[in-house]
Parts: structure tokens; C-alpha cells; sequence
């Protein structure tokens, strides 16, 4: 749907991918902003795409992860294992973690609103038949967890998992970074399996991955004065800069977040910004998702303000297909999961294994059991 306004950072002509900065923005003091300017437009072709308007239908219900006491943030797939990995913020139940093969304590009991201000985050490794728990990590400060990138295990080598890092007093991520999973083992920033990503931007903040296995694509999300990007590397290269701390290679694409805005109780765009809940990306394509928690009770059918409250989006990284007026090629409100409560969309992710490519999206539901759980949905 059309928004109802234009950002003052809008300047992107439809097709060249063409933006510049506005005057008066600000900066983060003492960091140099390099000029983001025009778009490359380098993305692979060839990929399908998926129509965000499609039917979402249901795939694993009733999902909980390794903590019962917060939900989910962000997840991705490890296609070719038959996995996927979740993040969410820490809960202040888990208070004890196993390192180096003995049951430590290693932060204090505290609230989850600290572990959220502190970063504090757990990544919970699932069997994709089943949604079962398979292993778990704790990574302590590194962000909020919108979203993350899997490279799939090959060879007995374990999957190596992208996430933000060294979290702002915001809670979120400042760096992009790299790492092994290792079952049951707590990680900080500065661990030395920890393999750092030079910045898109010295003046970007508030960074998420996700990793297109498919496509070998790299794919940043930031902030950049009062405006979010996304910038796409070839996931090789990006891989070598982050093992050997080197430059990090210029982007396939670098493109401007279109603006997403809330409905209103008839499915018209609002003037207040959408609530962004993850992305995924499948070759040149970027699928946004975004949304609120329900305001009333579960009921079918949906009605009012919940009816319209869970949006996915698709966006050309090239530039190409985006509409002139809205930057984006579809938007489009979804109606699954009508009973769950509280209903809160939350992460995206591309799914590329033998049940063909589906783009996924996660909903809270804690009415089964009152336990902090998920229902993963699909477009395909």
C-alpha cells in the first residue's frame, strides 16, 4: 500500500537506486560518515520471487525455545542440515551457564529489561522435523537478536553462525561478527572465536546480518543518521575480511529501508512508523516483516487494528522493480495464526531445503500452555 508520506531522506529515484544524505542529520560524534551515495546494483539475478500476498500456512506449531521466559527476536535456517537457530534475549531465570565443561554462574540473577539493555542474548539450535531443542548458546552483550545468518555445518565442521555485537546501552549491536556454534557454552564480544567485521559505515549503528546461503550474500541492516540501510557483500569475501581482520569488500548493493507505516482499523497506512520485526533476503530480493502484539483477546476472525497489525514487504536490491511512490515491489497485511495471543510477529528467514524455497516468519503464541512460545509460518 502507498505511504501516506515521504521521508526528508527519500531523494531514491526508482531504478538507479540513487540517494543522498539531507542536510541537518545527526552524527555519531567523533565518527567520519562516508557518503552513501549511489546504489551499485550488483545483485545476482535469476532468483524467484516471492509474492509477499500469498497465503501463509502453518509449519511448526507451539515452537519453545532453550528459555521459556522471554520470546523469540530473530532466526535462520540451516537448510542443507535440517536446522534452524533462534535468538532471543536472555530471561533472568537462566542465571547459570556451562563453559569449558563446569556449571558456572556467570551473570547475576537479574530482569530481563537488564539483559535486554546489556545485550544479552540466547541462541537455541532447533531440529527442523520437530522444532525440539538441540543445543544452545549464551552471548553476553552482543545485541538484541532482530535477526542473524547461518552458514550450514559442512564436513563435521559446525555451522558458523553471523550476529551483531558489542550491544549500545540500547541493547543493540554496534558490530557484525562471526563464531562457531558450540552447544552449551557462553560467548562474550571480545572471545576470542569471535571474528569481527570492519563496519559498512564508521558512523553506523544498530547492525544485523542475514547470510542467503544460497546466493553466497552477506546481507547488513544499520542505521545511518535517521535512516536504515541495506547493504549486500558476496559472502566469501566478507568471510576472509572477517577470519583475517581486513577491509571489508565494497557492496553488491546498498540501498535506502523504504518507509513502512502502521494501519489503521480499515488497513489504511497511518503516520506512525511501522514496528520492524526482521528480514530475510533471496538473491536480489529483501523480505521485510513488521508489527504489533495484538490489543484485544484471541478471536477469529481478526477484526480492527490486529486484523491489519502483521506486514511482509518485498523490496528489489537492485533497484529495479521497486514502485516509484513507495520504494518497495508489494505490501501486504497477513491474517495468520487469528487465535494466537499475543499475536507479535517476530524474524524472518528464507528456507531452501527439499520442501522448496518458502519465506518464513515467526508469531507469538502463548496460549497452548502459557509458556513464552512460537508458531512458524509460511509463504511460498
Amino acid at each position: 500500500m502507498p505511504s501516506p508520506l515521504v521521508s526528508r531522506r527519500r531523494l531514491m529515484v526508482a531504478g538507479a537506486g540513487v540517494a543522498a544524505a539531507a542536510a541537518g542529520s545527526v552524527a555519531v560524534p567523533g565518527a567520519a560518515r562516508a557518503d552513501v551515495v549511489t546504489n551499485p546494483a550488483n545483485m545476482p539475478t535469476g532468483a524467484p520471487l516471492i509474492d509477499v500476498a500469498s497465503g501463509s500456512a502453518s509449519w511448526l506449531p507451539d515452537v519453545v525455545n532453550r528459555d521459556t521466559s522471554t520470546t523469540l527476536q530473530g532466526f535462520a535456517f540451516d537448510s542443507v542440515n535440517g536446522h534452524f537457530f533462534t535468538l532471543q534475549i536472555a530471561g533472568a531465570s537462566q542465571v547459570a551457564y556451562l563453559r569449558s565443561g563446569a556449571q558456572v554462574a556467570v551473570t547475576p540473577s537479574i530482569s530481563g529489561d537488564q539483559h535486554a539493555d546489556s545485550g544479552d542474548l540466547c541462541l537455541t539450535k532447533h531440529d527442523l522435523a520437530t522444532g525440539a531443542v538441540l543445543g544452545h548458546m549464551y552471548l553476553l552483550g552482543f545485541g538484541h537478536g532482530v535477526s542473524l545468518g547461518i552458514e550450514p555445518a559442512v564436513g563435521g565442521a559446525p555451522a558458523y553462525v553471523w550476529t551483531e555485537a558489542n550491544a549500545a546501552r540500547n541493547g543493540y549491536g554496534q558490530e557484525i561478527v562471526r563464531f562457531p556454534f558450540a552447544n552449551e557454552t557462553v560467548l562474550w564480544t571480545s572471545h576470542p572465536v569471535v571474528q569481527r567485521l570492519a563496519s559498512p559505515d564508521p558512523a553506523a549503528t544498530s547492525m544485523t546480518p542475514y547470510v542467503d546461503a544460497t546466493y553466497g550474500i552477506l546481507l547488513l541492516r544499520y542505521m545511518l543518521d535517521d535512516a536504515h540501510w541495506f547493504a549486500a557483500y558476496d559472502l566469501a569475501a566478507a568471510r576472509t575480511a572477517a577470519i583475517n581482520g581486513s577491509a571489508l569488500p565494497g557492496p553488491l548493493a546498498r540501498i535506502q529501508q523504504p518507509d513502512l507505516y502502521k494501519a489503521d482499523a480499515g488497513g489504511q497506512p497511518t503516520s506512525a512508523p511501522a514496528t520492524f520485526q526482521g528480514f530475510a533476503s533471496h538473491g536480489q530480493y529483501v523480505y521485510m516483516l513488521d508489527g504489533d502484539p495484538r490489543t484485544s483477546g484471541p478471536a477469529l476472525p481478526l477484526s480492527g487494528v490486529d486484523k491489519w497489525s502483521i506486514h511482509t514487504t518485498s523490496m528489489d536490491l537492485n533497484g529495479t522493480l521497486n514502485a516509484p511512490d513507495t520504494h518497495y515491489i508489494r505490501r501486504t497485511h497477513s491474517e495468520a495464526d487469528g487465535a494466537a495471543n499475543p499475536r507479535e510477529p517476530e524474524g524472518m528467514a528464507v528456507y531452501t531445503g527439499p520442501l522448496g524455497l518458502r519465506l518464513c516468519f515467526g508469531i507469538t503464541d502463548n496460549t497452548s500452555t502459557g509458556t513464552r512460545q512460537f508458531d512458524l509460518y509460511y509463504k511460498a
